[in-house]
């Protein structure tokens, strides 16, 4: 209260949530406080602190999270996504996790690349993962997303491990069964 007895409001940038006080609280980082705020109310998903202002007083203080970044609710900072996911477009709440037969090895990411031929990227996939010894690329597929659709290299020929095509066994070599890595 002032000399008035009046309680006076809070200012700009400060709250204050308990009655009998004598003083206002700074507002929270990642939220806004208008004048005679009772509680700093968050900036929503998608948007984030202004880290040039010094008092937030309203939601459209709070600025936009860009692309490849990503801001839940009440956020001081946009945060990087992980591998394995992107975000597309500005203001984003959410990262989204890579397509089947995609993948992201980079963190802040805005797309997902093409899994690599002899490989399989499963939904979310922070590297394209190889065939085994004996096993290709799958020809029949357009996405690979497990090991089980690597295909088996027949008697013949060979694959090495990461394999997109089966190789002949060069003169003088061989391999008597299938799924063989070398002959």
């Amino acid at each position: 209260a002032n000399e008035s007895g009046i309680c006076e409001r809070c200012g700009p940038g400060t709250f204050q949530d308990e009655s009998g006080a004598t003083t206002c609280k700074g507002c929270t980082a990642g939220h806004y406080c208008a004048e005679g705020a009772s509680a700093p109310l968050p900036c929503p998903a998608g948007r984030r602190t202004n880290p040039g202002l010094q008092v937030m007083t309203s939601v459209d203080d709070c600025v936009v999270c860009l692309e490849g970044t990503f801001c839940p609710t009440g956020s001081d900072v946009a945060l990087a996504c992980d591998p394995g996911t992107f975000t597309a477009a500005n203001e984003s709440g959410i990262c989204e996790r890579c397509g089947p037969g995609t993948f992201q090895d980079e963190s802040g990411a805005t797309t997902c690349k093409g899994c690599t031929a002899g490989h399989y990227c499963a939904e979310g996939a922070s590297a394209p993962l190889p065939c085994p010894a004996g096993r290709r690329t799958n020809p029949g597929l357009q996405v690979m997303t497990s090991v089980d659709d690597c295909v088996v290299c027949l008697e013949g020929t060979f694959c090495p491990t990461g394999s997109d095509v089966a190789l002949a066994c060069d003169p003088g070599t061989f391999t008597a069964a299938n799924e063989s890595g070398i002959c």
